[in-house]
């Protein structure tokens, strides 16, 4: 069945109100078994999580009464295998969606009744709280960024540490005789942090990262070295050239706005261009990158640099507080991001050949994230302190 977009999004918005009549519904049903891997039911999830999705409210109870409620109400009792399940509220609603292999359905209750949120859970890892930040000065002292008053922490030479309101860090002055450097680091367990250079250059940091910078910067060059991931918006110097150090790959820029992702435990070093060019260079092998274009480098001595396009959103997610899995994730991806997040440690016993679409907000416990990954039917967890254990389920 062919339908118009607005067709489509106005019988999706109806039924998840509740407000769709019963021929509605049939057309809504009869659409969705037709529509494959349609892009409008993506769309439409992601214009959800776009409002507002919050899983604070996820209820602990009836996800097969759920299910069997949505996929019951397809037209001849369609049998459809789960992939993966979200709920979130919006406004006064709670949307439930289902991911399925090529299907995604809606359901959600309008009704003024409160919605039961998960029950305490005795072992569980709360998000973070704030950041961890640590700066550490050239003289070797180091200054926890939270526990600081705003205003000046610190001097370098003719260059004033500053720190704003929102808990960033700006660097105000000139270059003096000779180039002190400081590194900022943001460690696992915190959120992630931002940074204003003395060029105006802004830089944020995720969770296990660190820059290491001049506290002003001198010469025919502006180079930084980094671990683990940032993402940076450089200030515009054709003068001088910004260069971004990781061992022996290097990402040049003039002006622009891109992502560099370095951590040791990923199967490849990542650099994604948003905005701009860059130019990467391991050994003698350079790539120019065109924005929405992504470069992996393996962890081993060779020189090759692969270009992908890739998903903007699915890499900058961890900039807006969520985690977001693309496509095809597997389970391995998503329990390093969480361990990061929470600081927790992960423990595998057997395999787990699931794969995984979806996002979440990162302001929930990990329970509620684990959940959310169990509804799949394909992984189970046990919490034991700090250690979130990964199980296959067995038949």
């Amino acid at each position: 069945m062919v339908l118009p977009k607005e067709r489509i999004f106005y019988l999706l918005e109806a039924y998840i109100s509740k407000r769709s009549t019963s021929a509605e519904e049939n057309e809504l049903m009869e659409w969705i078994r037709g529509a494959g891997e349609d892009a409008e039911l993506k769309d439409f999830v992601l214009d959800i999580w776009n409002r507002e999705h919050s899983v604070d409210r996820l209820s602990d109870a009836d996800w097969d009464t759920i299910y069997a409620r949505v996929v019951g109400g397809a037209p001849g009792g369609a049998k459809i295998r789960r992939m993966s399940v979200l709920r979130f509220a919006v406004a006064a609603a709670a949307v439930l969606v289902i991911l399925c292999s090529g299907y995604y359905f809606y359901f959600t209750s309008t009704q003024q009744i409160p919605i039961a949120a998960i029950p305490p859970v005795t072992k569980d890892i709360a998000p973070p709280s704030g950041s961890k930040a640590v700066l550490t000065l050239a003289d070797g002292s180091s200054i926890e960024v939270d526990s600081t008053a705003n205003g000046t922490i610190a001097v370098q030479g003719n260059v004033s540490v500053i720190k704003l309101a929102d808990g960033t860090i700006t660097y105000k002055g000139n270059a003096a005789k000779g180039v002190s450097y400081n590194t900022f680091s943001v460690p696992r367990g915190s959120r992630p942090l931002g940074l204003t250079l003395s060029d105006g250059s802004q830089v944020w940091l995720n969770v296990g990262s660190s820059l290491t910078y001049p506290t002003a910067f001198a010469g025919k060059e502006r180079r930084v070295k980094i671990t683990g991931e940032a993402y940076f918006e450089i200030a515009h110097n054709a003068a001088m050239p910004f260069r971004v150090q990781h061992d022996d790959i290097t990402v040049s820029v003039l002006g622009t706005h891109f992502n560099v992702n370095t951590y040791e435990d990923e199967s490849a070093k990542h650099i994604t261009l948003l905005q701009g060019s860059v130019l990467v260079s391991k050994k003698s092998v350079s790539k120019l990158l065109e924005p929405g274009q992504q470069a992996s480098i393996n962890h081993n001595e060779t020189s090759d640099i692969i270009l992908n396009e890739v998903n903007l959103d699915e890499v900058m997610a961890w900039r807006d507080g969520k985690f977001r899995f693309g496509e095809s994730t597997d389970i391995g991806t998503i329990m390093r991001q969480i361990s990061r997040w929470y600081n927790a440690e992960i423990e595998y016993k057997g395999v787990v050949n699931q794969r995984f679409v979806g996002s979440i907000s990162k302001d929930v416990n990990v329970s509620q994230v684990l959940k959310i990954l169990e509804a799949t039917g394909g992984v189970k967890f046990s919490t034991e302190g700090n250690k979130i254990v990964v199980m296959p389920v067995t038949p």
